[in-house]
């Protein structure tokens, strides 16, 4: 029997938390989320039996010991969350039995708002994810050759003006780009954009996409 859950709440929330995860979290015993956004919470709290903010990854992984501990992060927790990492990978040393429930992600989501998608004559050939601070240790992490999806949980402003002003010289003057905030979406320059927490940015190539034939 599992003893730690570990859920995805999706990007936006509660518009794509999934069914199954409130059903394996409201089963938990003590249900942790490092979800700042209280509105959220306050949502949440509401199919749980005890909310709490988990002080550490240790922390978690103590009390899953006893069994009946749940997790919920923001995003997915296997590509978006670096607490539920730690904690997944604390499970697996410590021989914890354990199971995670994924959720949509931050290049879904802002896919799927942008009426994008991949491949065929008409659609992008590859697609590139990182988390704000990826790009801040890295200038040369990301590729101006394929649409960028830029997320933070917790992004200050300054961070992401740094971030955007680094990637800026990559692309044409006044290259647009797609800001999916908690208040909603916002198309403008790179430079011009205001990120702060649980946003996501979708960057377009430099060069613009267009048609390619395909020999039948």
């Amino acid at each position: 029997m599992d003893k730690l859950l570990i859920c995805g709440l999706g990007v936006r929330v509660p518009e794509e938390t999934t069914l199954e995860s409130l059903q394996a979290l409201a089963d938990c015993r003590v249900v942790y989320t490092d979800l700042d956004d209280q509105k959220g919470r306050n949502w949440l709290s509401g199919y749980c039996k005890d909310l709490k903010t988990p002080a550490s990854a240790a922390a978690i992984l103590k009390d899953a010991a006893k069994g009946g501990v749940g997790l919920a992060v923001w995003g997915n927790p296997q590509s978006s969350s670096r607490l539920a990492r730690e904690v997944e990978l604390g499970a697996q040393k410590a021989g914890l039995a354990y199971r995670v429930l994924g959720a949509i992600s931050p290049i879904g989501s802002v896919f799927a708002r942008s009426v994008s998608f991949l491949g065929g004559d008409y659609g992008y050939q590859g697609i590139q994810s990182y988390d704000l601070q990826t790009v801040l240790d890295d200038a040369k992490a990301a590729t101006t050759e394929l649409p960028l999806v830029l997320y933070a949980e917790r992004g200050e402003p300054s961070k992401w003006a740094a971030a955007l002003k680094r990637l800026a010289p990559g692309y044409p003057a006044g290259h647009k780009a797609r800001l999916y905030a908690p208040q909603g979406e916002t198309e403008a320059a790179l430079t011009a954009l205001k990120p702060g927490d649980r946003c996501v940015i979708l960057i377009p190539p430099a060069k613009p996409l267009t048609a390619r034939k395909t020999k039948w």
